[in-house]
């Protein structure tokens, strides 16, 4: 006897509808976001600053508009948020102290020096601090670098405007005397700010003021410059108060390094690390040259890496040389900062590979853990076609991301046996404060 065809016609529906929404469900775009429902109050609003409504995903990352009195600024992430509202708060104290008559005697002493005069002439600060370009699609597809089978070198492969003229030159070659009285005076003018204590006063108020003696906020930076000088030049005198700090993270040894150590010191350690690590003489000079990471950054990567204690780290450096923009130099920043902090605080791991252009870790059991610094994870085809390659099949396959997943992506992790790790570093702060 034969099916009807009305309960035929049902039975085919009910197959054929849930096949569709499979295949209809993974296409999904960035959603707009409300800065109330995401970022805490005390980050929202100001007596200084203020945040816009609206906020975007873009690149699977947020972006707000930041107003304040010292500038605008395109911030992405909420963690970067955080830092430039700490820096406004930094940036208010300054102004009251720049407006006292101990700092304005001080500065007027400074100034009768011709290499602070020349700074004032040279230096002037910058209203609005430009967007971030994009950049994170372009690791997810895989497109730092092409893995080259076999090679544990790490070096030509970074692009040429990061050499420097750094190759071998032709003997008849000579340089123009304008170039060398640049390169000689740039040299005499550094040598002068160290022995004029103008660095260490600059550190030193970074440090009593909790921030980045080399962050990318150019306000920031000329209010702390302006301060050293009064400093280190001038009369001008604080105290300054040094944390105590228990164990801390790579990113807080990285942070009270470059509050203690000079810019050439730093590079020094970081360089013998390298080495140590089998790096060619070559790459290291390339990543000292980095334009994209701050020295602060550079630090913690070479923390880190010193700390990764498995096979693999050269890959990861070649990986780190490829960045073209700061989105992308701060993406590596934190994919290695999770390998760090998982190998410290979950489990050690076994090998580092790159899969697909894609940093991953292996355990000894096969099972392969994927991080990736997203706000935002919608299912994209930006983000499947590296997530269901052979390249990432595994035992099992870890997925550690920085922000949230959308429902459907969550769903469709599931699906393809994919564990996530939400708000991973959350995680490994309350692991830490645990021990």
């Amino acid at each position: 006897m034969g099916v009807p065809p009305v309960l035929a016609a049902i039975l085919f529906l009910a197959l054929w509808v849930p096949a569709l929404r499979a295949e209809i469900e993974p296409v999904e775009g960035p959603p707009l976001v409300f800065s109330h429902d995401l970022v805490p109050q005390d980050l929202r609003g100001g007596e200084r600053y203020q945040l816009g409504p609206i906020g975007h995903v873009v690149n699977f990352g947020y972006e707000f508009e930041l107003y304040s009195d010292f500038g605008e600024y395109r911030v992405r992430g909420i963690d970067m948020l955080e830092k430039r509202v700490n820096e406004i708060h930094a940036l208010e104290r300054l102004e009251e102290i720049s407006k006292t008559d101990a700092f304005a005697k001080s500065f007027s002493e400074a100034l009768k020096n011709p290499l602070v005069r020349t700074w004032t002439v040279a230096r002037k600060p910058i209203s609005t601090v430009a967007g971030i370009p994009g950049g994170v699609v372009r690791y997810l597809q895989g497109k730092f670098y092409e893995v080259k089978k076999g090679s544990r070198v790490v070096a030509s492969k970074a692009n040429p405007q990061n050499f420097k003229n750094r190759g071998p030159k032709n003997p008849q070659d000579s340089e123009s005397s304008e170039g060398t009285v640049k390169k000689v005076g740039s040299a005499t003018r550094k040598l002068s700010r160290r022995h004029l204590g103008f660095d260490r006063a600059k550190r030193d108020w970074a440090r009593r003021l909790k921030v980045d003696p080399y962050t990318t906020n150019d306000n920031l930076q000329y209010e702390l410059e302006r301060i050293a000088w009064a400093s280190s030049v001038g009369s001008f005198a604080a105290e300054f108060a040094i944390p105590v700090s228990s164990v801390l993270s790579y990113t807080l040894q990285a942070q009270e390094l470059v509050w203690s150590k000079s810019e050439l010191e730093l590079e020094r350690l970081n360089s013998i690390a390298l080495k140590n690590l089998g790096i060619e003489a070559e790459a290291i000079m390339i990543f000292n040259d980095h334009e994209h990471y701050t020295l602060t950054e550079k630090t913690e990567l070479v923390l880190t890496l010193d700390g990764l204690d498995v096979d693999g780290r050269l890959e990861l450096v070649r990986l780190l040389l490829e960045v073209q923009s700061r989105e992308e130099a701060l993406l590596i920043v934190r994919i290695v900062s999770v390998f760090g902090n998982y190998s410290q605080l979950i489990r050690p791991l076994h090998k580092l590979e790159v899969r697909r252009g894609l940093a991953v870790a292996v355990s000894e059991k096969g099972s392969i853990i994927l991080p990736l610094a997203l706000d935002y994870l919608h299912w994209s085809p930006d983000l499947t076609d590296s997530l269901l390659s052979e390249e990432m099949k595994g035992v099992s396959r870890e997925l550690w991301i920085s922000g949230t997943a959308s429902s459907i992506a969550k769903r469709q992790l599931a699906l393809r046996d994919w564990e996530l790790e939400e708000r991973c570093f959350e995680k490994f702060s309350e692991l830490r404060a645990a021990r």
